[in-house]
């Protein structure tokens, strides 16, 4: 039995999901193809491509799929504005990708705009995507809309390994709704609470004050929580403070007030003015006159740690408030606020639960995995293989013809040495910085050793360095990857994870005087761990360079340059590795020398 859950209608993060027989196969993101991160107003036709791809890989044609499952349920937009915005951008995108005739998408399609069924552009988006595969389309094609905030509790709760669990969905807003509290038993989902967008929203809240400091607006809050730890109390935080009342023992953890009320609004617009009027209020302008690029700035880093203190405190607030209502000791996060690895980090240290489970692709592309997780039990009656996810190495695959093609077209002085891994780790000891591709492109916004760049951490100016090289502002972080045996040797108390989605706290500064270019100036860290079962080749780079320099630990960031996304192909790894001052490269089996 199969489901292919895929985001619908048009919006940002696109991606496209296969459920077969109950596990997860298949996942990957239409920004890896469209080249433009987030892929804003761009329909996952090309992941949804790819999906199909994969499964005639395995005798699998589009006729044999049972149902598709996309992660918003548009009947609940609200009519006044969402509900028109969401099929105007669905059709746009749809016009680009020559999915719609023009004539036709505003004829026969006008009257699901007032219905909220969007399901016959879908089912366009889908015939296209079959057609240019060159297969036949399917006589019936059955689409199923999941609610957004289920699509993401179903995402955390199937992949979990957990029975039984508190889950929550935080993010900036799905149909309306911010902020889900569920209880979750054998697959059953019970809304324990429910809070609207327009007075919840720690997604919009953290979005449009980044947007304030010039971070940008799907960018910003990651950039934003790299920035907090230079920042410091002050009246930012007191300002902040009148907006947001935190009370995990009330009726509701928390409430964002606007002019000193709450509002309650399923209309876009109305909900996007709460949080544009809460910033510019905090700001004392709509936008901070700073570069991100040049030297910090007081108020820009003040206000980061602000928005970054209030989210900390909300989401503890949320997870105190669950536990009580739902006496669950197991704790399960998805949508975009769970990506703050940070506030997860206060979470976990709390030890308010006795595990925490956080989905690593938390954010919109991880939805139509839970929808179509969720279809594939709730509609289909299947059953989720039940276990915790252990790698999302669920992108395309590209054969050793094509990676030897592509390595014998650039040119470079290049070699063939397999599995061995003993000159890479040489020439990063050596101060090479090295950028690393093999196998399926991971799923998420985290590189996890599929897609990386690759430094020695203990070279302390190498995190300007790696920046610089990126394009990338010089305060951000860098992160590093480790053994899982050695986690207890850098971190404390800390836990196996294995996707770059929770901080850790070092021990001390001087573990971290021995790896500076992976502590950030608050003795963080968003660390991966590695076994050789996850990833061999991977683990045995790490291991060489602990055998050579000391240190079960490298540093290890995502392959792309700034403002692009992960790296996909072997041609676009190569583009990367070309463009910018990069010593070598590992592409599967390959090493590429620059000089």
């Amino acid at each position: 039995m199969i489901v292919i859950g895929f985001q619908w209608p048009v919006e940002h993060d696109h991606a496209t999901a296969v459920i077969l027989d109950g596990k997860l196969v298949f996942a990957a993101e239409e920004e890896r193809f469209t080249r433009h991160k987030h892929s804003e107003g761009e329909p996952p036709l090309n992941s949804l491509k790819e999906a199909f791809k994969f499964l005639k890989k395995q005798g699998i044609k589009p006729k044999d799929v049972d149902a598709y499952a996309v992660n918003w349920d548009p009947s609940l937009f609200s009519v006044k504005d969402r509900r028109f915005r969401a099929y105007l951008g669905s059709v746009i995108g749809m016009f680009s990708y020559g999915a719609l005739d023009f004539e036709e998408g505003l004829t026969s399609y006008a009257l699901d705009l007032v219905k909220g069924d969007y399901m016959k552009l879908a089912e366009q988006l889908i015939k296209k995507a079959i057609i240019d595969i060159g297969e036949e389309i399917p006589s019936e094609i059955k689409i199923y809309p999941v609610r957004h905030h289920l699509a993401h509790a179903a995402s955390a709760y199937y992949f979990s390994g957990f029975n039984s669990a508190t889950v929550l969905t935080i993010d900036g807003a799905g149909e309306y709704e911010s902020t889900v509290i569920w209880k979750v038993k054998d697959g059953n989902f019970e809304p324990i609470l429910s809070m609207y967008a327009s007075y919840a929203s720690l997604g919009f809240l953290y979005e449009k004050l980044m947007q304030g400091i010039k971070l940008g607006r799907l960018e910003g809050p990651g950039k934003g929580m790299g920035l907090a730890p230079y920042g410091k109390p002050s009246r930012y935080y007191d300002k902040l403070k009148e907006f947001v009342k935190i009370n995990p023992d009330g009726d509701e953890p928390y409430t964002i007030y606007s002019n000193g009320k709450v509002v309650k609004s399923k209309d876009l617009i109305k909900i996007l003015s709460v949080y544009y009027d809460i910033a510019e209020k905090v700001i004392r302008t709509k936008v901070l006159n700073w570069n991100p690029r040049g030297e910090l700035n007081e108020d820009a880093v003040n206000i980061a740690w602000a928005v970054q203190k209030i989210t900390e405190e909300a989401v503890l607030a949320t997870a105190k408030w669950a536990k009580s209502h739902t006496d669950e000791d197991r704790v399960a996060l998805a949508g975009g606020v769970a990506l703050n690895a940070k506030a997860n980090m206060e979470l976990y240290y709390s030890r308010m639960f006795n595990e925490v489970f956080i989905f690593p692709a938390a954010n919109d592309a991880g939805g139509p995995i839970g929808a179509a997780a969720y279809v594939y039990e709730h509609v289909l009656g299947g059953k989720m293989v039940h276990g915790r996810l252990k790698n999302v190495y669920l992108g395309p695959e590209y054969d050793e013809e094509v990676i030897k093609k592509v390595v014998q077209d650039s040119k470079f002085r290049a070699e063939y040495v397999g599995d061995d891994v003993n000159a890479i780790a040489d020439i990063i000891t050596k101060g090479g910085i090295v950028t690393w591709y093999q196998g399926r492109a991971e799923l998420g916004p985290r590189a996890l050793g599929n897609r990386s760049i690759v430094a020695d951490p203990t070279r302390k100016d190498y995190w300007r360095l790696v920046n610089d090289i990126k394009g990338r502002e010089w305060w951000r972080p860098l992160a590093p990857s480790l053994l899982d045996e050695d986690k207890d040797v850098y971190f404390k108390d800390p836990t196996s994870h294995e996707f770059m989605i929770l901080m850790l706290r070092y021990k001390d500064e001087e573990v971290c005087k021995r790896v500076p270019v992976t502590c950030h100036v608050d003795l963080t860290a968003r660390p991966q761990t590695v076994t050789r079962d996850q990833n061999r080749t991977w683990y045995d780079l790490i291991k060489t360079f602990k055998d050579i320099k000391g240190e079960g630990l490298i540093m290890n960031t995502s392959f792309n340059l700034a403002g692009e996304p992960l790296v996909e192909t072997p041609q676009d790894a190569l583009r990367s590795f070309a463009v910018k001052g990069f010593d070598a490269m590992y592409m599967q089996g390959w090493i590429i020398y620059k000089r």
